[in-house]
Order: structure tokens, then sequence, then C-alpha cells
């Protein structure tokens, strides 16, 4: 009989290392799922952009835990696609998924997240969950930051006058005809974070740009914004996109423009954009967002996915990314002597529109500018 309950006792625990659903992460202490994570030996990490040097990034996550990360191909919509159909099975494929932050509380209403995370990450309280106008609640956190801000050529912008409130902005325009681009919303986001300034300043500084309640009234007000731009039509060059804009200044076509700071990090490194092109964010602010990292309620290997977010988000790791990509850190505790800005300039970081008022205010721009 003995022999029976210590055979059943030893079945049991082998099944908590291969079996997802034989364990709840809330009743284990952080050490007990580092060991069931390594016992669990792998991790799909669903990341819809960068695959191949994401791949090669996290070598230093499989030295340090022995744990392999598998990062599998496939775009945003198709990640988040397969993780709704796969919402009805026992066990996904997915163990973790990076996510555009905007599309987190459609993901959290089906019910398909695993969370909160927040008793279960150790040093959970020194993580972002509040981006873009989403509150994540702590099913998921921060882990990729991207700022946008200004492009600029300091052989051709003189460094200690940057203009740093719109109005200063306003006469650095005009004094420097032709030298300032904005890029075609449509074709890039740097020029959508530009236009979505300049309403909230042209037009009256109106919070409810950043409620997730659209107040309709408000978008008679913008005329202000467009006779702004049409006030500077002969001072502005409008690019075709976010690389276009940086192309130009790279080839002295214009001085400054709107930008990504990993997307001009990331050019740098490359060779493709020289380095002498620096960036700031002005301080009247400008959107930074960020993606996030969550875990699927049906992850297969749950012990794994905590360890890697805990992992990902960590000081450590956003050090990393930041020096390899560009990616705006994280963590504040981070190193950011590799960003292309301190994080003294990141108080000046602004929220975004909320989608549907960033989405009029696309819409309206390229009816009253650019037709």
């Amino acid at each position: 009989m003995k022999k029976l309950v210590l055979t059943a006792a030893m079945t049991t625990l082998a099944g908590l290392s291969t079996n997802a659903l034989a364990y709840d992460l809330n009743d284990m202490t952080w050490d007990e799922i580092v060991e069931q994570a390594k016992q669990e030996k792998m991790v799909n990490a669903y990341i819809w952009y960068l695959q191949p040097e994401f791949r090669k990034f996290f070598k230093e996550f499989e030295k340090e835990y022995g744990i392999k990360v598998r990062v599998p191909e496939g775009n945003e919509s198709g990640n988040r696609n397969k993780l709704l159909a796969e919402a009805r099975r026992d066990q996904g494929s997915i163990d973790v998924m990076a996510l555009d932050t905007v599309k987190l509380p459609m993901l959290l209403q089906s019910n398909v997240v695993y969370g909160p995370l927040t008793d279960i990450i150790p040093g959970s309280e020194k993580l972002r969950t509040n981006l873009v106008g989403v509150d994540t609640q702590g099913y998921a956190y921060a882990f990729w930051g991207n700022q946008t801000g200004f492009a600029y050529d300091p052989t051709r912008v003189d460094e200690n006058n940057l203009p740093q409130s719109f109005d200063d902005l306003t006469t650095w325009i005009k004094e420097h005809k032709q030298q300032f681009g904005v890029n075609d919303p449509n074709k890039g986001g740097a020029g959508n974070a530009f236009i979505q300034r300049a309403i909230y300043y042209a037009s009256g500084n109106n919070d409810v740009y950043f409620q997730n309640e659209m107040d309709k009234s408000v978008i008679p007000t913008w005329s202000k914004t467009w006779e702004w731009f049409e006030g500077n039509q002969d001072n502005i060059v409008i690019t075709a996109s976010n690389a276009d804009s940086l192309t130009r200044i790279n080839d002295g076509e214009i001085s400054m423009a709107p930008a990504w700071e990993d997307h001009l990090a990331g050019l740098q490194k490359k060779g493709a954009i020289t380095k002498r092109i620096k960036f700031y964010i002005p301080e009247f602010g400008m959107p930074g967002g960020g993606n996030i990292i969550l875990m699927p309620k049906n992850a297969k290997n749950k012990a794994a996915a905590a360890v890697f977010i805990h992992w990902i988000t960590s000081a450590q790791a956003q050090t990393g990314l930041n020096a390899t990509f560009g990616a705006a850190p994280q963590h504040p505790d981070a190193d950011d002597s590799n960003a292309l800005i301190d994080n003294a300039q990141r108080k000046y970081s602004s929220e975004f529109f909320t989608s549907e008022y960033a989405t009029e205010a696309k819409k309206a721009f390229v009816q009253n500018v650019l037709m």
C-alpha cells in the first residue's frame, strides 16, 4: 500500500513539471516558479517584429535559466487571432505574447489573458502598467518603449536654442523655411504624433483627447490647427514616411522632423543614418508609448512564461534592449547611457490620443492639409 501511495505521489510531482494546469502560480514562491520553469525547458514567445534579432537577444535568457526561447514568425494581427482561436483549448501554443498596448482592452474583455501578475512577478511595483491611455491592471507590463520627438542635424540647428514650446517651434519654422518636415500620417506614426500635439496646442489644450469616450463636439475646434498648417504651408515640407523624414535630414534636405527614437537608433546602428543626427523631446511634449508583454490564460508553460516576463522587464534586460535596439527603457533602474536622450528628458513624454481621436485626427489632416 505504501508503495502505491509513493508511486502516486511521484506521478503527481512529475506531472507538475509538464502540465501547466497542474499548478497555480499564485500558490507558489518565486523560487518554486523558477524551478518549475527550468523543468519546462521551453517558452514560446510570440513577438511580431525583429524576430531574428530577438532570437539572438534571448540567448542571454537561455544561458541564465537553461530555458529555450522559441520565437515563431508571425505578424501582430495574426498572433492576436491565434490567441483568440486557441482560447477554448486547455493549453494553447503561446506562452508569452508581445502586444500593441491599445489592443489589450479587447483581449481582457475576451478573458484570454492570465493575471493579474502583480503578486507573482517580483518587483512588479516598479514595472510600467499605464501607457497610451491604457491601464493594464497588472495583466501585462511594458517591455518596449517607443518615444516620439524631433530628430535634427546639429550642424544645421543651434543646439543651444532648440525649440521647446509650441510657440518657439512656430517661430523656428517661420525663420527656417522648408527645413521642418512632417510625414504623411498614413505612412508613419511620427507624423500623426506631431499632428496630435499641434491639435492640442493650436486648438485649446483639451484633455478630452485622452479619454475613451469620444466627444465629437470638439472636432470643429480643430479648424485652428488646420489654419496653423495652412499658414505654414510654404515653410513645412510634407514627407512620404518616417524613413523619408530621416533620410532627408541625413541628406541635408531638411534639418528637423518628428521621428521615433527607436527607429532612428536602429537605422544608425545599421549605418543607414549618420550618427551625427540627434534626437530630443521638446518641453511642450511629444507622445510616447510602447509594447507590452502578457501571458495567455491557457499558456502551457506558465512558470517559464512568468520567468521570461520577469527577465524581459528587468532593469538588466531593459538596458540591453536600449543598447541593442534603441528602445526606450521601461524600468526606472535601467542604464540609459546608450539612449539617444537621458531620463531627464523623458518627463516631457506625453500621451497619445486614444484610438478614436487618433484616427479622426489623421483623417482630418488628410482632408484639410494634404488635399
